[in-house]
C-alpha cells in the first residue's frame, strides 16, 4: 500500500517512471520504464508498538543457526546499504520506511541518517564499516528515514482516500466507484508483490514485478471510460429483453463496471477488444436500435466470450457489450 501511494505521488512529477516490488528490497523507484538510470530503494517496516525505532534496533545484527552452526543476520542498515555497495553511483537513496517515528531524532519524520547526532552517525558509519570496510561517509550519507502517514490500523481507507485524491487531481469530477477502483489497482499491487517466478533481466522485473507511469495512465483511462457508463435505469427503457433475461442483464452489467476498471484482466480484455473491432460500424449505423446493436456484436464476440469468459453466459456477454457501446459514446 505505501508503493501505491508512492505511485501517486510519482504521477506527473516524472516524465517516465517505475516501481518494482520486492527487487534487491521492498520497494525500488526508476527513473524509467525503459532505460533506467538511477533509483531509490526504500525499505517498508511497520511496527505496532509505540516508541519509535532506536539505534540498537536499526543496526541489530541477530545471531541464527544454520547447519554450519551461529551466523549474524545483516541489521535493517546494512540491507540498506548492500543497495548502495551493489550498484554504486545508481543509487539516489536508501530509505527507511516505518509508520513510527525515529526514537534517535525524535520529531523529524524525513532526514538523512547523516543528519543524526555526531556521535550516532558516528555509530552507524562504525557499524556499517564491520560488514563493508570500504564504505565511504558520503556513500552512508544516501540513507535515510522516512515516516510513512498511512495509518497501520486501517491502512484500507487511507489508501483509498489517497486514490480518491489522484484521481480528482488527475481527471476532476469524474463518476467511479472507489471501492471497485481500489480493489482493482491493489489486487495488481499484490499480485506483482507477490511474484515468485524467476527474473533473469531488470526488463523482466519491471514487467512481473513492477508498475509503470504507462500501468497508471491504463488504470486513468478504464477511469474515465467507466464514468460515461450510466446508471441502468437509464439503459433499461431500451431494451426489449424478457424481463427474466434484462434482470439477469441488470445484474451483470453492475458486476462489469467494477471488473472494466481492472486492466490487468486479460481475460476481459481480450474480449473487450474483440467488441472494439466491431463497435464503429455497429454505432454507426443509425437504423438499428440498441437491441439490434447488441445482437450484431454478440455474434461478433461469442466465439472469444466462450473462450474467455468462465463460466460463459450470454447475458454475461451482452452486458458488457451493452457496457462497451455506452463507454465508447
Amino acid at each position: 500500500m505505501w508503493g501505491l501511494a508512492l505511485l501517486f505521488q510519482q504521477h506527473g512529477t516524472n516524465d517516465d517512471y517505475a516501481i518494482v516490488f520486492e527487487f534487491h528490497d521492498d520497494i525500488a523507484l526508476l527513473d524509467s520504464a525503459t532505460n533506467p538510470t538511477n533509483v531509490r530503494f526504500y525499505q517498508v517496516k511497520s511496527k505496532d508498538t509505540n516508541g519509535g525505532w532506536t539505534l540498537t534496533a536499526l543496526l541489530k545484527r541477530e545471531k541464527v543457526k544454520t547447519e554450519e552452526g551461529t551466523k549474524e543476520k545483516p541489521s535493517f542498515v546494512d540491507k540498506m546499504f548492500d543497495n548502495v555497495d551493489k550498484f554504486s553511483s545508481a543509487v539516489l537513496s536508501a530509505d527507511f520506511v516505518s509508520n513510527q517515528l525515529c526514537g534517535f531524532n525524535a520529531g523529524k519524520t524525513s532526514f538523512r541518517l547523516s543528519a543524526c547526532e555526531p556521535s550516532h552517525f558516528k555509530k552507524i558509519v562504525g557499524s556499517i564499516q564491520e560488514a563493508y570496510p570500504s564504505a565511504t561517509e558520503a556513500q552512508i550519507g544516501l540513507l535515510g528515514f522516512q515516516r510513512t502517514d498511512l495509518s497501520l490500523g486501517d491502512v484500507a481507507s487511507h489508501t483509498k482516500g489517497k486514490l480518491q485524491t489522484f484521481i480528482a487531481e488527475q481527471l476532476g469530477t469524474v463518476w467511479f466507484s472507489p471501492e471497485a477502483v481500489y480493489q482493482a489497482i491493489a489486487d495488481e499491487c499484490r499480485r506483482k508483490a507477490n511474484f515468485s517466478g524467476e527474473t533473469t533481466s531488470l526488463q523482466q522485473a519491471i514487467k512481473e514485478k513492477g508498475l509503470t507511469k504507462a500501468n497508471v495512465q491504463e488504470w486513468l483511462d478504464a477511469i474515465q471510460s467507466n464514468s460515461r457508463s450510466p446508471d441502468w435505469g437509464t439503459i433499461a427503457p431500451s431494451l426489449t429483453y424478457p424481463f427474466a433475461d434484462q434482470l439477469r442483464i441488470s445484474q451483470e452489467y453492475a458486476v462489469y463496471r467494477a471488473a472494466a476498471l481492472n486492466s490487468a484482466d486479460r481475460a476481459v480484455q481480450r474480449i473487450r477488444m474483440r467488441i472494439a473491432e466491431a463497435l464503429p460500424s455497429v454505432i454507426e449505423d443509425t437504423t438499428l436500435s440498441l437491441v439490434d446493436m447488441v445482437e450484431k456484436l454478440y455474434l461478433h464476440a461469442e466465439e472469444v466470450g466462450k473462450k474467455y469468459l468462465s463460466p460463459f453466459s450470454p447475458l454475461r456477454l451482452k452486458a458488457m457489450i451493452i457496457y462497451e457501446i455506452y463507454a465508447h459514446h
